[in-house]
């Protein structure tokens, strides 16, 4: 097989360990795609997408269901598997992990579109979905790997994933198709499908495009520079920051969109388009400026505002290092994405053997209204790796206080309200959004602080704590008394979803264990149950610690002495 290759900024990599290839439909070829298969080009596709596919918030096993676990460009995947490769780390191969996890969310009769070794096992691994597998894997995402079948084919002889796909949809109206994201190539397929298959309308498990498109990233919670100048500074030293800061919310296009103030951080978004690199400078260093004049801080954080990981997080930035300043603004041109400087948090930890949590409580909506409990996320640094199910008669086992906990539902509630609220809904029907709890210094004080950090308006990793937690329920016979963590783990070369499951073995009387996904070499997700959830969590890194012991990982949270930062 000839070697395959890919250019970043100038050089030439080597694509070797991906299970897909790392082809991509460009721009004007999905342009040509559209008007082939729906007779418009993509802003016609888009707008008839608005109207054609409808979000639908469904629990699992609710209504039967198509999972198409694809990749997102939204997202920025492939640039995030290249840039590791170019840094000479492991990539994570998300087009991989993504479509094999997915398998997860599908209830027992429903379809998952997948490819690769991986996806084959996971489907197997479930006994009882329906498995729809795609042979090409040249493409990089699942989605246009679909397209380039639905293009080669007219409608009356249809490559067989789609002519699968189609007769479900005519059978059962109803089906929902589940998503990560809604990019543009995914609603032009998504169209595609409703109109082959003869219905009125598509059930799409995914955010509403206004939702997707303008409100989930990091900069929703920030003003941008030129908007925080419109409101004064502080008069005196002792004006109450906090007013100020819901001053500067009150400036941020979400407030003047919803009139609702989000709990948030002192920070502000930087704007990379149209922005060239003296530009860009000037924006990084005014707002550090502000950070520094109106809150007395001394530290900033740097994030890209569509972050997938968190691997591109840089915490404790001086704020008056103007070479470290510049060297972000540098950091920010080598894409096209925004980003955002906000407060270096500190947050408040809790210890249980040979891990240290940040308290980063997440909660979320689920089929179209904000869920029970929430989670804490296990995290290596600013990247997360997992999380523990909580409620509010648990969450001070993790040094959580309950009106802390009910604060972080109630601002998840808040955000849900303003998509739903003036007489229009947005089609809010799945994400999470992460909180801080933590102290900021400067004018802010020692005092603890709740608020939002970072929105995750799509599918997200709760969503899996959340279906291991409902097995679990099942798998032990009772609601009550449940608790369930999931972890992130890295597989060794040889590590394959049945290795994995072996290594695992059984559980305790009152447990449940579950390797729910394994990409050899790359990516994996293990589960575990406990009566308490700080009794899972210590099990789920007592679990990988002893999978890495056996060969069967390349690391572990525990072994390793990672203390997040």
């Amino acid at each position: 097989m000839q070697e395959q290759t890919v250019v970043h900024r100038g050089r030439t990599l080597a694509w070797e360990g991906f299970c897909m290839g790392p082809g991509l439909l460009s721009r004007a070829e999905l342009e040509d795609v559209s008007r082939r298969l729906l007779g418009v080009g993509l802003a016609g596709a888009e707008a008839a997408a608005d109207v054609e596919l409808r979000p639908f918030g469904a629990e699992r096993g609710q209504v039967p269901a198509i999972v198409l676990g694809t990749a997102s460009t939204l997202k920025g995947c492939f640039e995030a598997d290249v840039a590791q490769l170019a840094l000479g780390r492991s990539p994570d191969d998300f087009s991989a992990y993504m479509e094999a996890r997915s398998v997860y969310l599908a209830a027992p009769g429903d379809l998952a579109v997948g490819r690769g070794e991986p996806w084959r096992q996971a489907v197997a691994a479930s006994g009882k979905v329906v498995g729809v597998e795609v042979a090409d894997t040249s493409y990089y995402y699942l989605s246009h790997a679909l397209l380039a079948l639905a293009v080669a084919a007219p409608t009356e002889r249809l490559a067989t994933p789609l002519d699968v796909l189609v007769r479900q949809l005519r059978a059962a109206p109803e089906t929902v198709v589940r998503l990560f994201a809604a990019d543009t190539e995914t609603r032009v397929l998504l169209l595609w499908l409703k109109r082959a298959s003869g219905l009125t309308e598509l059930r799409v498990d995914a955010n509403g495009p206004e939702i997707a498109a303008r409100w989930n990233r990091k900069t929703t919670l920030y003003p941008t520079v030129e908007e925080a100048f419109e409101v004064p500074g502080p008069r005196a030293a002792d004006d109450d920051p906090r007013l100020l800061l819901d001053a500067e919310a009150e400036v941020t296009p979400f407030h003047r969109e919803f009139g609702v103030l989000l709990p948030r951080l002192p920070g502000y978004s930087l704007t990379r388009r149209g922005s060239d690199e003296a530009s860009m400078r000037d924006q990084v260093r005014s707002a550090a400026r502000l950070l520094r004049e109106r809150y007395g801080l001394e530290l900033g954080c740097f994030k890209p505002a569509e972050e997938l990981t968190g691997s591109r997080i840089r915490m404790g930035v001086p704020l008056d290092d103007v070479a470290a300043l510049d060297a972000l603004a540098r950091q920010a041109m080598e894409t096209e994405e925004d980003y955002v400087l906000e407060v270096h948090t500190h947050y408040g930890r809790h210890r249980v053997p040979g891990y240290e949590f940040i308290l980063a409580p997440s909660a979320h909506v689920v089929a179209g209204r904000p869920a029970e409990g929430g989670t804490v996320q296990i995290t290596r640094g600013s990247v997360w790796e997992g999380s523990v199910y909580v409620d509010e008669d648990t969450c001070a086992r993790f040094d959580i206080a309950p009106a802390d906990f009910r604060a972080v539902r109630d601002g998840v509630a808040a955000l849900h309200g303003a998509f739903q609220g003036g007489g229009r809904d947005l089609g809010f029907v799945k994400g999470g959004v992460d909180f801080a709890l933590a102290r900021l210094g400067g004018r802010l004080g020692d005092r603890q602080v709740i608020a939002m950090q970072d929105l995750n308006l799509s599918s997200n990793g709760a969503e899996y704590v959340r279906a291991f937690l409902t097995e679990a329920r099942e798998v032990l016979g009772r609601e009550q008394g449940v608790y369930a963590a999931t972890k992130v783990v890295r597989p060794a070369a040889e590590t394959d979803l049945k290795r994995l499951e072996d290594g695992i073995g059984q559980p305790g009387p009152e447990g449940h264990v579950r390797a729910i996904t394994s990409v050899a070499g790359r990516w994996g997700l293990i589960g575990v149950a406990a009566p308490c959830p700080r009794q899972a969590a210590q099990e789920v890194l007592e679990l990988e610690q002893r999978l890495h012991r056996a060969g069967l990982l390349r690391t572990s949270l525990r072994d390793e002495s990672v203390q997040p930062g």
